[in-house]
């Protein structure tokens, strides 16, 4: 699945959550109704679209997104999102993945 459909998935969910609330099982219900309407495809699943709402408020800016995010593997941004909090580190870190070719691991 490509990062653009991943940010578009984190961007509908908040727009989801912020009109139907938190407590509404927004990710939980778009979870369950896209494997029903997709089957074969994976990545699906309530945790995975939170790393995409995660990602969607990480990187707000589409421009950053196509230039700097998704020219890194999504677990990269995965593990980004959960140990770097501070949205200039992270894209120092991402750019760094990029132009190193450094693994989930370094």
């Amino acid at each position: 699945m490509a990062d653009k459909v991943k940010t578009h998935i984190g961007r509908m969910i908040l727009e989801r959550q912020e009109k139907e609330g938190w407590g509404a099982k927004v990710i939980d219900r778009l979870s369950a109704d896209l494997r029903d309407s997709f089957p074969d495809m994976r990545g699906l699943s309530p945790r995975n679209l939170k790393y995409m709402r995660a990602f969607a408020v990480a990187w707000p800016d589409r421009e950053i997104v196509l230039q700097l995010a998704a020219q890194i593997p999504w677990f990269h941004n995965c593990v980004l999102l959960d140990k770097v909090s501070e949205p200039t580190i992270r894209r120092w870190y991402a750019r760094k993945a990029q132009e190193e070719g450094w693994s989930r691991e370094d």
